[in-house]
């Protein structure tokens, strides 16, 4: 007996010093990483990142694709850095297209269905996100434009939040009104006055634009840009696409099938003037993105930041 309880504290001991071992290979591991990320904070030259994310944009809505479309600071941006042609969505639906930017994953896996139930925005889960991940390495995270989902107290998922959606036009005190492209790149030329000026940062710009609002069926009404961008289209005829003969060559009960599809191009392409006031109206948003995006890229330069920071135009 005696000497079996020998072995078993000598395996007992054997088994403590392992753990200890372990434990302070852990907290040797823990010392290194905050070392490294004390380091990295004091001389910090990690790349920036800059994300620009406008709403229901084709991917063909650039004047590389279409030379009728203006959008030269796209174009040169496309030129001088990497077009990603076969990209694909893999969900098109704007919030659950949201969720997988912030997750990384496919909407099976973030789980984040329905517009008000962010599935992916629970503590436990935002975890996982790239923005917490970041954070912990040390960046400061910004945000502004579309969030989506709605929740209470969105702005604590970030170090920096300026929220809005839903319209063209943002009232602003005291008695301003500004377009929605426009705000969004104000917000970001304040995070980039403002930031800490020891951290590296990712900002997403989120515009709303181009995404259409409401449902009416005035011509071109459900997209509403600056007379400015407006006008650069007055003497611009989009062509038009065989939908009108796709239609009927659907069989009859698709045709007159009630559903959002058809309601949305009943209400915006039922005409040829319906059409032409539609695309105009919506190329001269995405033209007002594309302004709004030099704007920032040129604040970026006069920071200093340009040659450090990762540029991702994504839709």
């Amino acid at each position: 007996d005696k000497k079996e309880d020998v072995v078993k504290m000598a395996e007992f001991a054997e088994k403590l010093e392992t753990a200890q071992v372990r434990k302070d290979q852990l907290k040797e591991e823990k010392d290194k990483m905050k070392a490294e990320s004390k380091k990295a904070n004091e001389s910090d030259d990690r790349m920036n990142i800059l994300i620009l994310y406008p709403d229901d944009w084709r991917h063909d809505s650039i004047g590389s694709e279409k030379p009728y479309v203006l959008t030269p600071f796209l174009d040169q941006l496309a030129k001088e850095g990497i077009r990603f042609t076969q990209n694909a969505v893999t969900t098109s639906i704007c919030w659950m297209s949201r969720a997988t930017l912030w997750m990384g994953q496919y909407s099976s896996r973030h789980r984040s269905y329905r517009l008000k139930c962010p599935n992916f925005a629970t503590p436990s889960n935002w975890e996982h996100s790239w923005v917490k991940i970041l954070q912990k390495a040390g960046y400061f995270i910004g945000h502004t434009g579309k969030w989506q989902y709605y929740t209470q107290g969105t702005e604590k998922y970030f170090d920096w939040a300026k929220l809005f959606e839903g319209q063209h036009w943002e009232k602003r005190f005291p008695g301003r009104t500004v377009h929605a492209s426009d705000l969004a790149a104000e917000d970001a030329e304040t995070f980039l006055r403002n930031r800490p000026k020891d951290k590296p940062f990712v900002l997403s710009v989120a515009f709303y634009p181009p995404k259409p609002v409401g449902d009416g069926r005035k011509p071109g009404g459900q997209w509403r840009p600056t007379n400015e961008t407006r006008a650069l289209y007055d003497n611009v005829t989009i062509p038009e696409p065989e939908m009108r003969k796709s239609r009927k060559s659907l069989p009859e009960f698709l045709q007159n099938k009630r559903g959002p599809g058809v309601d949305g191009w009943n209400q915006r392409y039922f005409t040829s003037e319906h059409f032409q006031a539609s695309m105009k109206n919506y190329y001269a948003l995405v033209t007002g993105v594309d302004q709004a995006c030099k704007r920032i890229v040129d604040k970026l330069k006069e920071e200093g930041l340009y040659n450090n920071t990762m540029i991702i135009f994504t839709t």
